[in-house]
């Protein structure tokens, strides 16, 4: 059997790591999670899951400020250096492994070519606002799989076989594809038909608010606005300044067309749970409904982070600019120092003072 590590960046989850965790074990043989600073209570999750017995390679960047290319690209190499797998996933915490037989997915992994890079469908799972609220195993509680008139335009992850990453390859933004390192070689890419991932980006009004605000504070500090780098969350930023909350209804509208560019389409969708008939062990032991009054204290400990985070680059490049001066003047003085220097003083000296009398 082939060995499978997934790997994935959390902050603030604490309403979908322990469903992700227990989900996914099912089908991999170790998870590597990095937790980016979480206020809340993810963290302690992992740790009690861990001390359960699961396989996590639990990692703490307390930070709270990341590059999203360049931490996924670190974990990567992470897992691979640490342990060796066959197949690498790179998820993220609201993403789980399916397959369309409703089978355990591992079959099909078993299967794939193990000299491309594989590429599978995401696939929406939306609020319609009938939900339980009560369950918190976020596959039972989100059953409505959407449906979208843009097929084109579907998001896809990557699937890294160990015979591809180890010709040194760069994951793009996403993890939706991957490029050789140091090589023009074009990457060999094949699109499964039997395999996808369940995504449940928008779960709760606190959920999707701490996402939305985090998120956008974070990576304001890396682009510009203008980039639309984000765009679709920015809309929703705009929401939450301007009334402090969202509504039920825009809860759910937001569920529908998230990343979606066109948000006039029509979004229909058709109740299909993900299977779960192969899963052991997925009863929730440790998760809680989310507590509204972390938002504030989760807003300005993030806002806190990136300033701190920017005063030490703004230190950083203060020094280097001090280094760049010392390097000058060294090398400033070793010319003003030479023999060369001096015989040209020597023979100058009577025409200054030539010069001078005049």
């Amino acid at each position: 059997m082939k060995k499978l590590w997934s790997f994935t960046t959390v902050k603030d989850e604490e309403d979908i790591i322990e469903s992700f965790v227990r989900y996914n074990m099912n089908i991999l043989d170790g998870m590597v999670i990095s937790d980016n600073g979480s206020n809340d209570s993810t963290l302690e999750i992992l740790n009690r899951l861990k001390e359960e017995g699961y396989n996590i390679d639990i990692l703490v960047d307390e930070s709270q400020y990341f590059d999203q290319v360049i931490k996924r690209n670190e974990l990567l190499q992470h897992t691979i250096k640490n342990h060796n797998p066959d197949i690498v996933f790179p998820i993220d915490a609201d993403e789980f492994i399916c397959s369309y037989s409703g089978q355990n997915p591992r079959k099909e992994i078993e299967k794939l070519n193990p000299n491309k890079l594989h590429l599978y469908k995401m696939e929406n799972y939306i609020l319609n606002g009938k939900e339980n609220n009560n369950e918190l195993f976020i596959p039972k509680k989100m059953e409505n799989l959407r449906i979208t008139v843009e097929e084109k335009n579907h998001n896809y992850k990557c699937i890294i076989p160990k015979n591809i990453y180890e010709k040194d390859i760069f994951l793009e933004m996403g993890s939706h594809t991957a490029r050789f390192n140091n090589s023009s070689e074009k990457m060999p890419v094949e699109t499964s038909k039997k395999l996808f991932l369940a995504h449940y980006p928008a779960r709760s009004k606190y959920q999707l608010i701490n996402k939305i605000i985090t998120g956008r504070l974070n990576n304001s500090s890396l682009h510009a606005r203008e980039e639309g780098f984000g765009f679709h969350q920015y809309e929703i930023l705009d929401e939450i300044i301007k009334l402090g909350t969202i509504s039920d209804e825009t809860l759910v509208d937001i569920s529908k067309t998230y990343s979606l560019v066109d948000k006039t389409v029509k979004v229909k969708s058709k109740k299909q749970p993900i299977e779960l008939k192969f899963c052991k062990n997925i009863d929730l032991k440790y998760t809680k409904e989310g507590d509204d009054d972390k938002l504030l204290s989760n807003t300005i400990k993030t806002s806190l982070a990136i300033i701190n985070h920017m005063r030490e680059e703004n230190k950083k490049e203060h020094f280097e600019y001090q280094k760049i001066i010392e390097v000058y003047k060294n090398e400033i003085d070793k010319i003003l120092n030479s023999r060369v220097w001096k015989t040209k003083e020597f023979l100058l000296k009577p025409y200054k003072k030539i010069k001078k009398n005049k």
